[in-house]
């Protein structure tokens, strides 16, 4: 998904931020039960620890920025394009989402356009990432998210060390992701 397209304008703010940033695609793809929304972060923009400020404030710029995005002209007509197009190469079938394939793949190349200007920021954002503690921010996740999770502690260290937005410069990379991603959702 585009994490980087959430945290590349932030990489030199505070890194629970930057990981705020990123937090609620992370969760689709570790714990899809649990979610952490606005409204469950507001609470926390005011938290004694700057830890938790930081993570409520990037989980809140995620949704605004995602408001914003999918609701652009230039990503509603192409999301549109992309569903149509795969609707006739695949054709109809009832478990396959035409629509949400388009949208996980337009956030994925945003990703690698954004990586090709400057690939030195993606090594940036994994350093930025690598400053937070795994089993802190399980922690504080726990703290925002009405669900519990347990899974952050071991995805985070798997999702630095597996490098895989650096997999959306290649096609027949970014195409065994996107099927990843797919059949994480049982597409």
């Amino acid at each position: 998904m585009n994490c980087f397209s959430h945290a590349f304008r932030f990489l030199h703010e505070d890194p629970h931020f930057v990981v705020g940033t990123v937090l609620p695609d992370w969760l689709t793809l570790v714990d899809r039960k649990v979610r952490v929304r606005t409204r469950g972060a507001e609470p926390f923009v005011a938290d004694r620890e700057q830890s938790m400020r930081g993570l409520a404030r990037g989980i809140i710029q995620h949704h605004a920025d995602d408001a914003w995005f999918h609701g652009c002209r230039a990503f509603v007509e192409l999301n549109l394009a992309f569903s149509i197009e795969l609707r006739e190469l695949l054709g109809a079938d009832a478990g396959f989402r035409p629509h949400l394939a388009g949208h996980i793949a337009i956030e994925m190349l945003l990703d690698a356009y954004l990586t090709e200007q400057d690939p030195s920021q993606l090594d940036l954002f994994y350093d930025v990432v690598r400053r937070v503690s795994p089993l802190s921010l399980q922690n504080m996740v726990n703290r925002v998210a009405v669900r519990q999770t347990q899974k952050i502690r071991d995805f985070v260290p798997r999702f630095v060390s597996e490098g895989y937005l650096y997999d959306y410069l290649e096609n027949d990379l970014i195409r065994y992701r996107l099927n990843r991603v797919l059949g994480h959702v049982k597409l």
